[in-house]
């Protein structure tokens, strides 16, 4: 009996590798293993529910217990598309602990592990992934980083059409296919996306649009104060004494930690310590999820864009690419 473990992420394309795995694997130990960034869409939730219990697979749930906003809080460090430190700690370096090492991470859930047909699944297992042809340019990167494990991709070599796998099971697709966005991941907020992207995020889901561009600008301004306080290159005569550093950090954190873990609506009042200063190194630096003509695009710019039936790429989508960089894996050991 043969070990199959699905990259399970909520779209539909998983779905279909799942189904055909299973039919064409009756006998072995096949699992759904789904990890979390605790930031999606609620209907996702259904969907990989209604489709572990359809399927009769046995669905393991893992996550770091963090989230995208709060994971770039703590690290002071806003992603873009050219730093996703989400995907690599929230989703790789959970998936890597747990297969290449046995090692747990803080939450664990299952669903319907009574069709587990062995305990350790990691076991010389295969690893299965939904990248169809239109995705592989990230086959390589996967492949590679998964190492030792032997890597399937169905979608690639069968002529599997997702939504008719659907109907089969008569099972609803993810509501996120329904506003039009490509995946059904991170509720629509990949801070990889782009201008077509989030504009669609606030013409379908104006509320999510709204909370992500206030967290954006909240992490603007948190991660400019901590690296202006923590500047090593500011002139001794302008630097911050070790003193008071530690002290200015901890109120930082103080401001905005209940904020960035949903506790409270709005940060405390936190004056930038560069607000009032007059040297050329105590200014508010700019941070963005999105990049224009290579400078930084918050969110905030977009809205009034189209508010003001500004000029906005609509062929500019982006969005993350989970497990494709090839050098990510190694940088997680």
């Amino acid at each position: 009996m043969t070990n199959r473990i699905i990259f399970f992420s909520g779209g539909k394309a998983s779905f279909a590798v799942a189904d055909y795995v299973k039919n064409k694997y009756p006998e072995d130990n096949i699992l759904l293993y789904f990890t979390d960034t605790l930031w999606e869409n609620e209907d996702l939730y259904r969907f990989i529910n209604e489709s572990s219990d359809k399927l009769q697979l046995p669905l393991l749930i893992h996550s770091a217990g963090l989230n995208p906003v709060q994971l770039m809080f703590e690290k002071k460090l806003v992603f873009n598309s050219m730093i996703g430190d989400c995907s690599k700690i929230l989703k790789m370096k959970v998936a890597r602990d747990f297969l290449k090492k046995g090692v747990k991470p803080q939450h664990e859930e299952w669903r319907n592990k009574q069709f587990l047909k062995g305990e350790d699944v990691r076991i010389d297992a295969v690893l299965y992934f939904g990248i169809g042809f239109d995705e592989m340019h990230r086959e390589s990167a996967i492949r590679k980083n998964w190492q030792p494990f032997e890597v399937e991709m169905p979608l690639i070599d069968n002529n599997i059409w997702t939504d008719e796998v659907l109907k089969k099971y008569d099972i609803k697709q993810p509501v996120l296919y329904d506003y039009g966005f490509s995946h059904n991941n991170c509720n629509g907020r990949c801070v990889k996306a782009g201008q077509g992207h989030y504009k669609l995020l606030k013409v379908q889901m104006p509320d999510v649009f709204q909370e992500i561009m206030e967290q954006e600008y909240h992490l603007k301004m948190c991660v400019s104060a901590y690296r202006y306080i923590t500047n090593d290159k500011v002139p001794e005569e302008d630097r911050i004494p070790t003193h008071v550093q530690d002290y200015m950090l901890a109120e930082l954190d103080d401001c905005y930690r209940d904020y960035f873990y949903g506790r409270v609506n709005k940060p405390k009042l936190y004056i930038h310590p560069s607000s009032s200063a007059i040297s050329e190194y105590m200014k508010i630096q700019q941070y963005s999820f999105m990049k224009k003509d290579s400078k930084p695009y918050p969110i905030r710019d977009l809205h009034y864009e189209v508010e003001n039936d500004g000029q906005i790429d609509m062929f500019d989508i982006g969005g993350c690419g989970c497990f494709t960089d090839a050098c990510e894996m190694e940088e997680l050991t």
